[in-house]
Parts: C-alpha cells; sequence; structure tokens
C-alpha cells in the first residue's frame, strides 16, 4: 500500500486545453509568414518551456522568409502578443469535481507547470481554481524546468512531503520524466491528438475523473 498525501497536478494538458490553441497560434503565424512547416513537429513543444531551445530542431531544413535570428524575434513576438485572453472555455471536463474529490480524501493539491507564474495565476483567476491548491509552482523559479525533476523536488519540500507520498498527474514526456527522477508515482494523461512518449508513467488515464479512483487503488 502507498500512502499518498499530495497530488501534484501539471496545468497545459492536463488541467486546461491548451495544446491545441498554441499549436494553431503558431500554424497561423507560419502561413502568414509564407513558412512551409508540418504541424507535427510542433508535437516537440508539448509540456516544455523557452529554456528548451527547441526552435533550431523544430525549424530543421525549413527555409526562413528572414535570417533565423530576426525570425525568431517576430515570433517571440507574435507568441506575446496572443495570449489566452480568458482560460475558462479550455478547462477539460471535470477538473473541478476532481479537485474537490481528492480534497474530500484529505489530500494536498499543488500545481507544478513550465508556464510563466503570471500565466498560471491567469488560469486559476479565470477558471475560479485557486482555492484549490495549496501551492502553485512555476518553471521559471528554477534554472532547469522539466524534465529537470526540481520543481517537483520543491514542491515536496514546500508540502513538507516524502517525493513517495506525492502522486503527479502529467501528459507529457518532459512532465513524466520529472516525476519519475524526483521519485513520485505519475499518472499520464493520454491525448491522441499528441504523439508522446509516455512509457514511464506508471498509470494512465483519458479524463482527470479517473485520478480518485487510482488514488484509492494505490492506498487499498
Amino acid at each position: 500500500m502507498t500512502q499518498i498525501k499530495a497530488v501534484v497536478f501539471d496545468m497545459d494538458g492536463v488541467l486546461i486545453d491548451s495544446e491545441q490553441y498554441y499549436q494553431d497560434r503558431l500554424m497561423a503565424y507560419f502561413r502568414a509568414m509564407e513558412v512551409d512547416l508540418p504541424p507535427q513537429r510542433l508535437n516537440l513543444l508539448v509540456g516544455a518551456n523557452g529554456k528548451m531551445n527547441l526552435w533550431p530542431k523544430i525549424l530543421e531544413g525549413i527555409t526562413l522568409p528572414q535570417p533565423y535570428d530576426e525570425f525568431m524575434v517576430g515570433l517571440r513576438e507574435y507568441r506575446h502578443a496572443q495570449g489566452i485572453e480568458d482560460y475558462r472555455p479550455l478547462l477539460f471536463p471535470g477538473v473541478e469535481e476532481t479537485l474537490k474529490q481528492l480534497k474530500a480524501r484529505g489530500k494536498k493539491l499543488a500545481l507544478a507547470s513550465s508556464s510563466s507564474f503570471a500565466s498560471i495565476e491567469k488560469m486559476l483567476s479565470d477558471t475560479g481554481l485557486y482555492a484549490y491548491f495549496e501551492l502553485v509552482t512555476s518553471g521559471g523559479m528554477f534554472k532547469e524546468s522539466k524534465p529537470n525533476p526540481e520543481i517537483y523536488l520543491f514542491t515536496a519540500k514546500k508540502l513538507k512531503l516524502d517525493p513517495h507520498q506525492c502522486l503527479v498527474v502529467e501528459d507529457s514526456q518532459y512532465g513524466i520524466q520529472a516525476g519519475v527522477s524526483a521519485g513520485m508515482t505519475v499518472i499520464a494523461r493520454q491525448d491522441e491528438r499528441f504523439p508522446m512518449d509516455q512509457s514511464q508513467a506508471h498509470y494512465f488515464v483519458k479524463q482527470l475523473q479517473e485520478v480518485p479512483a487510482i488514488v484509492d487503488q494505490l492506498e487499498r
């Protein structure tokens, strides 16, 4: 039996359906700039953060209308200007009910995302979910974000728990690696739209509503 005392959630692709929004926004920019980029290359960005510098690999062999550095300046400006105005339509079904059920089981809840703290706070404010979480952590607080396990080790320490007492809910390969490396049990939320290597996860769900049952199973 494993005593789970906290459940730690990733944000993008777990609580909110934002990955498709981000990819659609990027593809609109590439079309406007007449850049022929295969959409599947953007799957590398799922769960990633700016510190990982994945763009050279994504754009490898792609003809750009400007030198690479100039093109990236324009892309960054575009992404900054196209922020999410309201996160409520992006909230996955059953999120709040899942959080309520876990709270009713006496579990501490935390959010640990590679997104900026400003984005996390706006999401929690828009959706009214802030009160459910005892701790909110951003990858921007660390020298390296996921797949480095530091964000999860920091979260466990702040919750005054051992990592093995924490259950992580992730979707991306980077996040799953971070949770496993931290010594936590990891649930992967599956999404057939984004092929990812989730093989390191211990459990798999298609909907967040399945998470409380896994907690119950672990504690039998």
